[in-house]
């Protein structure tokens, strides 16, 4: 179950060009799309608070829904509607989209200004 979701549906997902091949190649999606778009918005966090280690997410995050909930300040964006086949968005917490989605400049300010006891404290 996830603690927060990412698109990985190639229907929605993402395109796939190459210029060395003439153009598109094909719509794409999944974990190898997802997981590199997390560690790339890991590292631009890591950037917006001077290059300090985030550590463990998930103790972060659980504790920012709890500071924020879904509110206009919220880093996390709740999942209210749609499916994956298996289980429907719902206000809060649901297994589909774990706490939802990330609005990734308001999780930067976030880890700014109220994560620093959450950061890993090594260089």
């Amino acid at each position: 179950m996830p603690d927060i979701s990412l698109n990985a549906d190639p229907e929605s997902g993402y395109l796939l060009l190459s210029t060395e091949d003439g153009g598109l190649l094909a719509a794409v999606g999944g974990t190898s799309f997802v997981a590199p778009q997390l560690n790339g918005i890991s590292a631009l966090i890591s950037q917006a608070i001077g290059g300090r280690r985030l550590g463990l997410w998930n103790p972060m995050l659980y504790r920012f829904k709890q500071v924020y909930g879904y509110g206009k300040a919220s880093p996390l964006v709740d999942i209210t509607a749609g499916d994956n086949w298996f289980y429907q968005g719902i206000p809060g917490y649901e297994p589909g989209a774990g706490l939802g989605v990330l609005d990734v400049a308001k999780l930067a300010a976030a880890v700014a200004r109220d994560g620093r006891e959450s950061l890993d404290p090594s260089p």
